[in-house]
């Protein structure tokens, strides 16, 4: 995070929309978002914005598009001069950044008054997250909520139907299987079978479904750099090694070289499903493994709203927007907005939203991202939990290329780890 300078004047996006609204007037609290999207998630955003400002008089949420160049640094220099938005939308390790400089807003306060007064719907919203997804709401060092997922989306296997019938394979549930699958898939066709696109993901898939735990908040440490990492960085290397699984792509995108027939399979965001097009051959789709054992986890991403720093009127007003906002038949609609799934079990409930799931097309990834929904998790939104990602990666890949073996990579990375966690 950039340091903060003390500007009179901060530059922003010149181009920008609001949303009017017959209620608004002078005596109503503004609260603004900024936000970067366009086409239908643009048009769901402005609705629902539309729609609080007709129920109350009380607050007035103005949206601002903004150019996605730039937007990060424009946001934190605003908000740190208490000139900029309210809410932006983002990932809960976004927030975190904001919150250790005393930038975001822990809305906790104001679920407790609602509670003192009877209204019980923010914390029934939170509380309908699956457990293992509450971390990310819940997971920041001092408990806060600076953020909560507004929907949800997820990593999905990709595999050519064609090559797979060919050899007489199914789609592989488990890891073991993976392994198996694309050992005859290398041997039968020559190429590699399986690349992971997000291969953070999948590490860290790789580490709860082992049972590794992933950090203790409390004392600001990894938990899982001992022998069955080194067996994970181990096995994930050697399978690259025999050319069974491709750790770089060929083209630029995985989903290219699945379309190219490159590779047989590859785990990578369900929104892929709009992008691949194999030449010669037909589309398979499939839920990631789920399990090892009897431990159970799937990666669920959960990009939402922030809560950043104004006035308390304003910052009260954001809240009352935000619990409109995740209002079931209004989480449903942002949700189809997205072309994503709602992690919330009070939206779930809902037989629209059951409707937008049983009517999704055939060629859609989401249904596999469904499948695993009810075990996905997330992880604590902790000072240096970015940096623990990107070390996970870096050292497999130094494994993966010779330059350290998977025991020397492990205590590298949980050196390195534990540093990010302690700011050293």
């Amino acid at each position: 995070m950039k340091k903060i300078f003390k500007i009179f004047t901060i530059l922003v996006a010149v181009s920008f929309a609001f949303v009017s609204c017959a209620k608004s007037s002078q005596k109503a609290v503004t609260v603004e978002i900024w936000h970067t999207y366009n086409g239908s998630q643009e048009e769901g955003l402005n609705k629902i914005a539309e729609a609080f400002n007709e129920s109350q008089n009380k607050y007035f949420v103005k949206v601002m598009a903004q150019d996605y160049t730039g937007f990060a640094d424009s946001v934190y220099n605003a908000v740190a001069n208490k000139i900029g938005p309210s809410i932006i939308f983002n990932y809960g390790t976004t927030a975190v950044d904001y919150a250790n400089e005393g930038l975001a807003v822990d809305i906790r306060k104001y679920i407790e008054e609602d509670k003192k007064k009877g209204d019980t719907s923010m914390q029934d919203i939170i509380d309908s997250l699956p457990p293992a997804m509450k971390t990310d709401v819940m997971g920041f060092a001092d408990g806060g909520y600076y953020y909560l997922p507004g929907c949800t989306t997820g990593p999905v296997l990709f595999y050519n139907k064609t090559y797979f019938d060919q050899l007489g394979l199914n789609p592989p549930a488990t890891w073991d299987e993976l392994e198996k699958v694309s050992k005859t898939i290398y041997q039968k066709l020559n190429i590699p079978a399986f690349h992971a696109d997000g291969l953070v993901d999948i590490i860290q898939t790789l580490i709860m479904q082992n049972n590794l735990g992933y950090i203790d908040t409390k004392n600001k440490k990894v938990t899982f750099a001992g022998d069955k990492m080194v067996e994970i960085y181990q096995w994930y290397a050697d399978m690259c090694k025999k050319g069974y699984f491709s750790f770089n792509t060929i083209g630029r995108y995985a989903s290219e070289d699945l379309s190219n027939g490159d590779i047989a399979m590859f785990s990578g965001s369900c929104v892929n499903d709009q992008y691949i097009q194999i030449a010669n051959g037909e589309l398979g789709m499939a839920p990631l493994p789920r399990a090892i054992g009897d431990n159970t986890f799937y990666t669920g991403w959960n990009r939402g709203p922030i809560f950043l720093m104004q006035s308390e009127e304003v910052n009260r007003g954001a809240y009352e927007f935000i619990k409109f906002f995740l209002k079931p038949e209004n989480n449903a609609q942002w949700a189809m907005s997205n072309s994503a799934l709602s992690p919330y079990g009070t939206t779930q409930q809902l037989p629209s939203y059951q409707e937008y799931l049983d009517n999704l097309p055939e060629t859609k990834a989401l249904p596999y991202v469904q499948a695993n929904l009810d075990i996905s998790g997330s992880f604590p939104n902790v000072t240096g939990s970015a940096a623990v990602r990107r070390y996970l990666e870096e050292y497999l890949n130094n494994v993966v290329d010779g330059k350290l073996s998977a025991a020397e990579a492990v205590k590298k990375l949980e050196e390195d780890c534990n540093k990010a966690l302690n700011n050293l």
